[in-house]
């Protein structure tokens, strides 16, 4: 009797177990929110800017990847002048990003200026693995 009541409540646990996974699986909460998700990429280092042609600009640097998730990861550049003021913006994104990879991402703009004082970097979006953005 003893054994027969224990591989009962055995079986009842597992049921529950399964269902329970089932419920979530494939649901937003396995997802990340955006906040979050921004915040585990790193930019290691500074940005570097050049012009490629009249007022074309590429914008480069290393980044990191620190999530347990494979990210596409967005980033804007703004070239600023001596007197604070934006004097071009470059964009670009690296597809498919591993989780605890390094990367350098090259991001392609346009300047009104052909000098500028300093770069600036943000992570502007990330998607996959993250609420609201479906896996593409």
């Amino acid at each position: 009797m003893r054994l027969a009541t224990s591989i009962a409540l055995i079986v009842t646990l597992c049921a529950l177990g399964l269902s329970l996974a089932a419920c979530r699986s494939g649901s937003d909460a396995d997802l990340e929110t955006m906040e979050y998700a921004i915040s585990m990429i790193s930019l290691d280092g500074p940005a570097t800017a050049h012009v490629t042609s009249g007022n074309n600009i590429e914008v480069e640097g290393n980044a990191t990847n620190n999530d347990k998730f494979q990210h596409d990861v967005f980033f804007t550049a703004t070239l600023w002048d001596a007197g604070n003021n934006s004097v071009g913006t470059a964009t670009g994104k690296l597809e498919d990003w591993p989780a605890g990879h390094h990367g350098i991402y090259k991001l392609v703009g346009t300047a009104k200026s052909t000098t500028w004082a300093r770069v600036t970097v943000v992570v502007s979006k990330v998607t996959e693995h993250v609420r609201g953005h479906k896996e593409e």
